[in-house]
C-alpha cells in the first residue's frame, strides 16, 4: 500500500478552499482499491494519520482514478461532504457474489468494505455535489483508542456538519433492494445518523432507473445513480413505504407518455416483518398487513416535520426508538444519541458495559441544561423572588416576560439514578374483586393485570402500601399516512409504589384512562416523588474493562415480536 504525506489540494469544485489554511487537507492515505484485500493487505493509516483529526474520503478519485484516496484535517472542514449510515454487521453475501471487498486493520470482525458499494455512494455523493465521503470504517483509526473517543464524542457533529446521509441499509458488502429486509433501523448508531443531517437518502440496488414514486400519502423521487444499477431515494419516503409495505412507482420514460405505467414495488428494508402473500390476497391493498413495526414508527415520527416541531413529541419518540436498538457494547446505546439532546459525554469516563453510569451522566446533564431562575439583584444567594398572591400562582419577571417559577424549576436526577420531579398523582388501593367494588370508584387495569382504585377516605388508614397513579401525559395512536386515530384511553399514567424513605418510589408498570376522567385528573393533587430504584445496579456493570476496545459493531438478537402500532406523546 502506498501512503502520501504529501499536501492534497481541496477539490475543484468546493468554493471554500482558500477560506483558510487550516482547512488544507493532507493526504493520509492512496492507494489502488483493487491492491487491497481482507488478508495480508489490509487498509492500514495508523502510521500517517494524526488521532483527534477529521479524515473524508475523494469521491472523485475513487469513482474516476480507482483510488482510495483518504484526506486529513486537522480541524471540522466547511467543504460539502456525505456521510454514510449502515450496520457493521449487514446483509450476508451469497456464492453469486463476485464483487471485490477489503478489511480495515483493527476492524477485521466487522464486514468487509465492498470497492463496488463504496463506488456507489461515492457517486452518489457526486450526484449531491458532495466531493467528499466520510466513512467511520475509513475515517477512524480503528486501533487507536484516543482518536476513538476523540471520533465517538464528535459523533453527532460529524453528521450535523455533513450536507448528505446516505443509508446503506444492508451494509458496505453490498446494495439491498428495496424488498430485502435488513438490520438497520435496530443499530443504535444510525438514530442520530439520520436526525442529525439536513438530508438523508437511501441509496438501493434499483434497476428500475428515475422516476416518482408514491407511498401513503408521501411523494417523493428516485434519482438514478449508477444507470441499470442504483437509484436515491428519501429516508421519509422509504419509513412510509415500509409502513405501508409497498409503493408505487413510475418512471421519468413512462411519465412522458399518454397512458404512463405504474409498477408496484415491495417495500421490506426497514420492516420487521415482511409482507406475506398468499394466492387469494388483494395484491398490496390489504388493509391488515402486519408490518407496522414500532420501531419504524417511531422514527417516522422523529423525522416527521410537523409532529416533530414539538421539541416533547420528538424527544419521547428518540428515546422510544433509542429503547428498540441494541449494540454490542451497552454504553453505546447512550453515546450513540446523546448529540440529540446536545449533551457530549467523556466516553473515557465509562467502560463498555456502564450503560446504567452513562445514562444517569446524560440524564443530569439533560436536566441541568434546564433553564433555571436567575439571582435576586438584592439578596444573590437566592433566587429572584416571585409575586405572591393569595391566589393564582408564584410569577417572575424574566428576559422572556413574566413566566411562572414552575415553569423555570426542573427536576433532577442523583448520582444513584433517582430522578425527582412534581407531579399530579392520586393515591390508590389494590382491586381484587373488580364487579364488587364497581359501584364505588373506578377500577384501573395496569398493563401487568393489576388492578386498583382511588383510596377513599376511609380507607387511608395505612395498610403497608403506598401506591400512586402519577399522571404522565396524553397520547394519540400514530397510524401512518393517516388522521390521528379516534382512540379514548389516551390518558397514560404510571403507577409507582414506595420502597423507601426518604419519598423513594419505582416504577411498577403503566395504566391509560378513558378520556372522560380528564376532568378528574387534572384535580389530581399535585405531589413530589422520588423515582428510582428499587435494586442498586448489579455489580457485574461497575467492573473495569479497560482492555476491551471501543468499537461500533452490532448484533440483533432477542428482539422479541413488534407490536402493530405505537404511541406518540404530546403535552397537556
Amino acid at each position: 500500500m502506498h501512503n502520501s504525506d504529501r499536501d492534497t489540494p481541496v477539490p475543484e469544485n468546493s468554493s471554500e478552499h482558500n477560506e483558510s489554511s487550516c482547512q488544507e487537507p493532507k493526504t493520509i492515505c492512496d492507494v489502488l482499491a483493487n491492491t487491497l484485500d481482507s488478508g495480508s493487505h489490509l487498509l492500514d493509516f495508523s502510521h500517517t494519520a494524526t488521532p483527534r483529526h477529521i479524515r473524508l474520503v475523494d469521491c472523485r478519485a475513487l469513482t474516476e482514478e480507482d483510488m482510495l484516496r483518504i484526506v486529513e484535517f486537522p480541524e471540522f472542514p466547511t467543504l460539502s461532504y456525505a456521510a454514510i449510515s449502515y450496520p457493521w454487521r449487514g446483509v450476508a453475501l451469497d456464492e453469486h457474489f463476485s464483487g471485490h471487498t477489503f478489511a480495515v486493520k483493527g476492524a477485521e470482525h466487522a464486514d468487509p468494505v465492498g470497492t463496488d458499494a463504496l463506488k456507489h455512494a461515492c457517486a452518489a455523493a457526486l450526484l449531491r455535489g458532495c466531493p467528499l465521503l466520510w466513512l467511520d470504517r475509513l475515517c477512524i483509526m480503528q486501533d487507536n483508542k484516543e482518536d476513538k473517543h476523540w471520533q465517538i464524542q464528535h459523533m453527532y457533529r460529524v453528521y450535523k456538519s455533513c450536507s448528505l446521509c446516505l443509508v446503506l441499509a444492508g451494509g458496505v458488502q453490498r446494495l439491498v433492494r428495496l424488498d430485502e429486509p435488513t438490520t438497520w433501523i435496530h443499530r443504535s448508531w444510525t438514530l442520530q445518523e439520520v436526525l442529525a443531517p439536513p438530508e438523508v437518502a437511501v441509496l438501493l440496488d434499483w434497476g428500475l432507473g428515475s422516476g416518482t414514486a408514491l407511498s401513503g400519502g408521501t411523494r417523493a423521487t428516485f434519482d438514478e445513480v449508477v444507470a441499470g444499477e442504483s437509484a436515491l431515494a428519501s429516508l421519509s419516503l422509504i419509513l412510509q413505504a415500509c409502513t405501508i409495505g409497498t409503493l408505487s412507482f413510475t418512471s421519468t420514460e413512462a411519465e412522458a407518455t399518454p397512458a404512463p405505467t405504474t409498477a408496484m414495488v415491495e417495500a421490506a428494508v426497514f420492516s420487521a416483518h415482511p409482507a406475506k402473500h398468499t394466492y387469494n390476497d388483494i395484491p398490496f391493498w390489504r388493509p391488515q398487513r402486519k408490518i407496522l413495526a414500532p420501531n419504524v414508527i417511531a422514527l417516522t415520527i422523529a423525522m416527521d416535520p410537523v409532529l416533530a416541531s414539538d421539541p416533547e413529541v420528538r424527544a419521547h419518540a428518540v428515546w422510544q426508538s433509542a429503547l428498540m436498538r441494541t449494540s454490542s457494547r451497552p454504553v453505546d446505546m447512550v453515546f450513540s444519541i446523546m448529540g440529540l439532546f446536545d449533551v457530549s459525554l467523556d466516553p473515557s469516563r465509562f467502560h463498555p458495559q456502564d450503560r446504567r453510569g452513562a445514562t444517569i451522566a446524560l440524564a443530569q446533564a439533560i436536566l441541568d441544561a434546564g433553564c433555571r431562575l436567575s439571582p435576586d439583584p438584592s439578596l444573590s444567594t437566592f433566587p429572584i423572588f416571585p409575586r405572591t398572591s393569595v391566589s393564582g400562582v408564584a410569577l417572575v419577571q424574566t428576559v422572556n416576560g413574566v413566566q411562572e417559577v414552575s415553569e423555570l424549576v426542573d427536576p433532577a436526577m442523583d448520582v444513584e439514578g433517582y430522578f425527582s420531579c412534581t407531579a399530579r398523582a392520586i393515591r390508590l388501593v389494590p382491586v381484587e374483586n373488580p364487579s364488587h367494588d364497581a359501584g364505588k370508584n373506578s377500577v384501573f387495569e395496569a398493563f401487568d393485570g393489576s388492578r386498583w382504585s382511588a383510596r377513599s377516605h376511609e380507607e387511608d388508614e395505612d395498610d403497608g402500601r403506598d401506591v400512586y397513579a402519577v399522571l404522565l401525559s396524553w397520547f394519540n395512536k400514530y397510524y401512518p399516512g393517516q388522521t390521528s386515530a379516534l382512540d379514548t384511553d389516551n390518558i397514560c399514567a404510571i403507577l409507582v409504589e414506595k420502597h423507601s424513605e426518604p419519598n423513594s418510589f419505582h416504577v411498577r408498570s403503566f395504566f391509560t384512562l378513558h378520556r372522560k376522567h380528564r376532568a378528574s385528573v387534572l384535580s389530581w393533587p399535585e405531589r413530589a416523588f422520588r423515582l428510582g430504584g428499587p435494586e442498586p445496579p448489579p455489580s457485574s456493570d461497575l467492573l473495569p474493562t479497560d482492555d476491551e476496545e471501543v468499537e461500533q459493531t452490532e448484533s440483533l438478537s432477542d428482539l422479541g415480536s413488534p407490536e402493530d402500532e405505537t404511541v406518540i406523546r404530546a403535552v397537556w
